[in-house]
C-alpha cells in the first residue's frame, strides 16, 4: 500500500498536477480498489503533511549530493508574484557534468515576504546559497534586465573564496507583463509593442570584464529590447499591425470567418503578451493567408479600418523578413538541452549582417533596419567593440569576455563565425590572437601565468591562420547579397588531427582544437577529447546560460500548479510541489 501511495503522490499529483484533493474522491478510490483491493483509504492530509515533505527532502537531499561533485556553477534568479499577490524568489542552477551534458536544477522557490527590496532580495538570495553549502561556487548570475536587483547586488556578493570573486548580480522582473490594447493611437501602441516582459533601467547590463564574476544580462529580454527600439516610431508598421490584431480577435469571434479559414486550411495566430514574438507571427500567418483571402475575411466584417491594401502587404512582408532572424535566435538561445552562451557573439554578428544586408533590399522599412542595427551596437556593445576590435569599457552592455570564450571552445563555431565580420587578412589575424589570449586566460584563472613566450606562439599561429582561411576572406568579398541560414558557415579548415602526446601546453591544446575538422555534438566532443586543460575550462563557462529563460519557465510552471481552483493552498505545499515538479529527475 505504501508504494501505491508514492506513486500517487509521484506520477499523478506531481508529475500529472492533479490536486491532491483527488485521494478523497470516491470515484478515484473506487477505481483503485478495483486495481488494488488491498489498497487501504487514506486522506489528503496524509499525503500533504508526511508524504510531500518526505519526498521533499529525499529529493533536496539527492540534488546537494550531486552538487557536492560539482566544481562551479552559474544560477538564475527572478521573483515571480501568483494569483494571490505572494511572492516567490526562484533560484535555477546550471553546470556540465560529468559527461559533458549540461544539467540544471531548481534550487529553491522560497516565499519572498515583503518589498523586493535590495537587501530583502540580497538576504534570502544568500540564505538559498548557505543552506545547499554552494555559496563558493557560484560563477555567474544571469538575470533580466531590472533596476531592483542591480541594487540589491550593487556591493557585491561574495562567492567564491577560494578565487576572491565579488558577484554582482539584478534582477526583478515580475511575471505579469504590461497588456497591450488597441488604441487608434498607432505611436502609442508602437512605443508599448514588444514591451511584453521587460523592465529596463538605462543603468542596467554592466558586465563585468575582467576576474569578477559578475552578474550576466538575459540575452533574450536585451534581445527583446532591441527590437522594440527597431520598431519604435515606424508609423506604417504601427497601423498595420493593429489591423492585424483586430483581424485576428474576429477570426474567434465570427463564425463565418472560423469556416472560411478552415475551408482554405489556415488559421490566424493570436497575439500573447508574454511573447514578443507573438506580433511577428501574427504578422506571418495573415501573409500566408494571401490577399484575396484576407479581402474575403474583411468584406464578411465589413469594417474598412480593417482592410489591408497593397501597400500594408509589402510593409508586412519587408517586417517578417527583418524580424524573422530575430524571432529564430529567440528560441534558439532559450532552449534548455543544449549549451547556449556559445549562441550569444553569432547571434549578434548575424543580426548585424542580416540588417547591413537587409538595408538595400527594403522599399518601406529601412528606418526600421537602420533603427535596429542602431540598437543593436547599443544594447550589446561591449560585444561590437570587440568585435570592431575597440577598448572596452567596464559599463559596456554584454562586456564579458566570457561570451567569446564560450563561442571558441564549442564545435559548432571555433572560428569559423568570422568569415561572416568580412575582416581583412590584417584584422582577422588580429581577431584570432586576442580570441585564443581570452582562453589562455581562462586556462590559467586563478594563476599568475607567464607569457614570455606567447607572442611568438600567437604570430605563428596567426600566419598559419591567414594562410588557411585567405580563400575565405577574399570570397567574401565578391559574394553576392545573398540570404544566410542561421549558424552555417562554409568550413575551410584544412586541419589535421593532433596526438594527445604532443600536447604540453594549453596553446597547443588550442592548436589541436582548431586544426580538428570533426564537427560533432558539443557533449560528444568534450566527452571523447583528450585536449584537459581546454575541457576544464570547458566545464566552468558553459554552466552560463545565455537567458534567464530556465527560471521562467519554473514560473510557467508554478502558475499551472497554482490554478484559480487551487488558490487556498498553503506556501509550503507549494513550494514542494513547484520544486518536485521541476526536479523530476531526483524523484
Amino acid at each position: 500500500m505504501k508504494k501505491i501511495n508514492e506513486a500517487i503522490l509521484e506520477q499523478l499529483i506531481i508529475k500529472c498536477n492533479l490536486p491532491l484533493s483527488i485521494i478523497e474522491h470516491v470515484n478515484f478510490r473506487n477505481f483503485l480498489k478495483t486495481l488494488a483491493p488491498k489498497w487501504k483509504s487514506t486522506s489528503s492530509r496524509y499525503f500533504t503533511n508526511k508524504l510531500l515533505p518526505l519526498l521533499f527532502d529525499k529529493a533536496q537531499n539527492k540534488m546537494k549530493c550531486l552538487l557536492d561533485d560539482v566544481t562551479h556553477l552559474s544560477i538564475t534568479v527572478d521573483i515571480w508574484t501568483d494569483r494571490r499577490a505572494k511572492s516567490f524568489l526562484g533560484l535555477t542552477g546550471h553546470f556540465i557534468d560529468s559527461n559533458y551534458i549540461p544539467r540544471a536544477f531548481l534550487l529553491d522557490f522560497c516565499r519572498l515576504k515583503g518589498s523586493h527590496t535590495g537587501d530583502n532580495v540580497r538576504n534570502m538570495t544568500e540564505k538559498t546559497l548557505e543552506g545547499l553549502q554552494i555559496t563558493h561556487k557560484v560563477y555567474r548570475i544571469i538575470t533580466d534586465n531590472a533596476a531592483s536587483m542591480i541594487k540589491a547586488y550593487k556591493f557585491g556578493l561574495i562567492v567564491s573564496s577560494s578565487h576572491d570573486i565579488l558577484m554582482n548580480h539584478d534582477n526583478d522582473e515580475e511575471e505579469h507583463y504590461e497588456s497591450v490594447e488597441s488604441s487608434d493611437d498607432a505611436s502609442e501602441f508602437l512605443r508599448r509593442w514588444t514591451l511584453t516582459d521587460c523592465h529596463e533601467n538605462e543603468h542596467d547590463s554592466n558586465d563585468i570584464d575582467g576576474n569578477i564574476a559578475s552578474r550576466l544580462s538575459c540575452f533574450a529580454h536585451s534581445l527583446q529590447l532591441t527590437v522594440r527600439d527597431g520598431v519604435a516610431n515606424v508609423q506604417c508598421l504601427s497601423k498595420c499591425l493593429l489591423k492585424c490584431i483586430k483581424l485576428a480577435e474576429w477570426s474567434h469571434k465570427s463564425t463565418k470567418i472560423a469556416d472560411l479559414l478552415d475551408d482554405i486550411g489556415k488559421s490566424i495566430s493570436q497575439r500573447t503578451v508574454t511573447r514578443w514574438s507573438s506580433e511577428y507571427l501574427l504578422m506571418k500567418s495573415i501573409l500566408s493567408l494571401e490577399k484575396v483571402n484576407v479581402d474575403d475575411i474583411t468584406e464578411i466584417l465589413e469594417d474598412n479600418e480593417v482592410k489591408f491594401n497593397n501597400n500594408d502587404f509589402i510593409v508586412l512582408q519587408e517586417a517578417v523578413e527583418l524580424l524573422e532572424p530575430f524571432a529564430e535566435i529567440t528560441v534558439r538561445v532559450q532552449s534548455q538541452s543544449v549549451v547556449t552562451a556559445s549562441l550569444v557573439v553569432p547571434s549578434v554578428v548575424h543580426l548585424l549582417d542580416h540588417v547591413n544586408m537587409m538595408k538595400t533590399n527594403l522599399r518601406i522599412l529601412k528606418p526600421m533596419c537602420i533603427q535596429l542595427e542602431q540598437s543593436i551596437c547599443r544594447r550589446f556593445a561591449g560585444i561590437v567593440k570587440r568585435l570592431h576590435q575597440q577598448s572596452v569599457n567596464t559599463n559596456d552592455r554584454f562586456s564579458d569576455h566570457i561570451y567569446f570564450v564560450c563561442t571558441f571552445l564549442d564545435p559548432e563555431f571555433k572560428l569559423y563565425w568570422l568569415s561572416q565580420m568580412k575582416y581583412s587578412p590584417a584584422c582577422e589575424s588580429k581577431m584570432k590572437e586576442s580570441l585564443i589570449q581570452m582562453v589562455l586566460d581562462e586556462c590559467d584563472y586563478g594563476q599568475n601565468r607567464s607569457s614570455n613566450n606567447l607572442p611568438e606562439t600567437l604570430s605563428s599561429f596567426s600566419s598559419r591562420s591567414i594562410d588557411m582561411n585567405d580563400s575565405v576572406v577574399q570570397s567574401t568579398r565578391t559574394t553576392t547579397n545573398k540570404k544566410r541560414k542561421l549558424f552555417q558557415y562554409d568550413d575551410d579548415s584544412n586541419g589535421c588531427n593532433v596526438s594527445p602526446n604532443s600536447l604540453k601546453s594549453p596553446m597547443n591544446e588550442i592548436n589541436a582544437y582548431l586544426n580538428d575538422p570533426l564537427r560533432c555534438n558539443f557533449s560528444l566532443y568534450w566527452k571523447n577529447s583528450q585536449l584537459h586543460a581546454l575541457k576544464n575550462v570547458v566545464k566552468r563557462v558553459y554552466s552560463i546560460q545565455a537567458t534567464s529563460a530556465p527560471i521562467e519557465r519554473v514560473f510557467s510552471r508554478a502558475g499551472i500548479i497554482m490554478s484559480p481552483r487551487r488558490t487556498s493552498m498553503r506556501e509550503e505545499v507549494f513550494r514542494n510541489l513547484v520544486f518536485l515538479r521541476m526536479n523530476e529527475s531526483l524523484i
